[in-house]
């Protein structure tokens, strides 16, 4: 399944991937060698559709080779809309005029994007660097760059002094750019054909989107839950954990801490990401006002806000590294119930990026009605009802669940508190045994029985 999925970080070849891709496909690409499971199909058929790339004779793109600068000069000056150069004047001595790349390297530099070295060359077969690109692109889109501090870290290897510390802390901001998992991006690594359009895709992305941030969820699936009435979309790096019993229906979506091989999402490594949903039966039928007001109060030094989430009322509370939801449900088959999302990430290098994740999930979580089955609803009930068994004041409580129960026999001496009365439910197939003294279930047996 891994194999078939497109990556969100293919940006940079050093990033650390967050899955395999396929060697072969059997898809069809823009490229030959450009299938459609490919990590950066997506920008690389966007710049081949809007004429910013060209691939070879063969139909091929190489996306693994590295790009020079001449082909990089190309790329930004025909998707950044710049008028080409008419000059035949040669300003560099490795760039003449009978070379295809002179009018893009000439209408580059007149745009104060690339200039040459100190020896008057240019260097166009040279690789370019992710810093380099950064800066390049930027200068060609007229990014509006932000302000950093010179003795902060843009990322853990981009120190805020550096020449190309504001593109680099542009391109964090707008998703441009993801860091691995020891927080960093690797800023004098040479980039592939791939990453660099990549890169350019991004950027040109967020100047056609009225510099919105690139999303995060762009080929995001969404997952559809058949156990608890919600859907979301989700990162494709995480893994799925699905309970479902008497008990307990949870769906938890894990991103493990790679750097440390955790196994287990138990515990909350420094790169660990959680997002758990999960049901609060609401056994004591809790009002709505009375229920938030026991969460408030559980954390009253946490952030807390209430919204509306699909008609139903919420409240969302939060400290650095927690957002959780409570969506208190007031109608259809859950009716009483508490649909509840936690959401938690470490504190390591890349925390940031985690919480950045983990709120996109959220944007997109929705609450989606699902009819329970008759199985689920027996289920449900006597799930409720054993977690009640032997707790006071509760037994008639738990009688009233059962659609049809009827008395069997009623044994009027008891134990020594009371009557007790053999309730059963044919439609449940369960006998209850109850006493009125105290209020509470003693036991429950499958089956039409007072053999207890």
């Amino acid at each position: 399944m891994k194999n078939s999925m497109k990556k969100i970080f293919g940006i940079v070849v050093s990033l650390v991937l967050l899955f395999s891709l396929s060697t072969q496909s059997v898809f069809a690409g823009v490229f030959s060698d450009v299938p459609e499971d490919h990590g950066n199909y997506q920008a690389i058929e966007f710049l081949k559709n809007n004429g910013y790339i060209n691939g070879y004779p063969d139909n091929t793109f190489k996306p693994d080779s590295a790009i020079n600068r001449a082909e990089a000069v190309t790329i930004l000056v025909s998707a950044a809309d710049l008028d080409l150069s008419t000059t035949e004047i040669v300003l560099f001595g490795d760039v003449p005029s009978e070379q295809w790349f002179f009018p893009y390297v000439m209408t580059a530099h007149d745009n104060g994007i690339v200039s040459g070295d100190k020896d008057g060359r240019f260097r166009p077969s040279d690789t370019i660097t992710l810093a380099e690109a950064l800066r390049m692109i930027g200068e060609a889109l007229n990014v509006e760059l932000p302000a950093v501090a010179a003795n902060s870290n843009v990322f853990k290897d981009v120190p805020g002094d550096q020449w190309y510390s504001k593109y680099a802390a542009y391109a964090k901001d707008k998703n441009i750019l993801l860091m691995d998992d020891n927080g960093k991006v690797h800023p004098d690594t040479s980039l592939t054909r791939a990453g660099f359009a990549e890169i350019m895709y991004r950027f040109v992305y967020v100047r056609d989107h009225s510099n919105e941030a690139y999303p995060l969820d762009f080929d995001w699936p969404t997952y559809v839950s058949d156990v608890l009435p919600f859907k979301m979309k989700y990162p494709l790096d995480y893994e799925i954990l699905r309970y479902d019993n008497k008990k307990l229906s949870e769906v938890t979506f894990w991103r493990p801490d790679r750097r440390f091989n955790q196994f287990s999402p138990e515990r909350t490594h420094p790169n660990t990401a959680k997002f758990v949903v999960t049901l609060d039966h609401n056994v004591d039928g809790v009002g709505k006002a009375g229920y938030f007001d026991n969460i408030k109060n559980a954390f009253g030094g946490w952030g807390m806000s209430e919204f509306d989430l699909g008609g139903f009322d919420a409240l969302r509370i939060a400290s650095p590294a927690v957002v959780d939801w409570y969506i208190y449900l007031d109608k259809g088959d859950f009716a009483g119930k508490v649909l509840v999302v936690y959401t938690y990430n470490g504190n390591g290098p890349i925390s940031e990026q985690l919480r950045k994740f983990l709120n996109t999930m959220l944007e997109s979580f929705e609450f989606n009605d699902l009819k329970l089955s008759d199985d689920d609803n027996y289920a449900s009930v006597r799930s409720e009802i054993l977690e009640n068994v032997l707790v006071e004041r509760k037994g008639a409580k738990m009688l009233e669940l059962l659609p049809d129960g009827v008395i069997i026999e009623t044994d009027t001496i008891g134990v020594g508190t009371g009557p007790i009365d053999y309730y059963y439910s044919a439609e449940f197939d369960i006998t209850l045994k109850y006493e009125r003294e105290g209020d509470v279930l003693l036991d429950t047996r499958d089956g039409l029985t007072t053999a207890f």
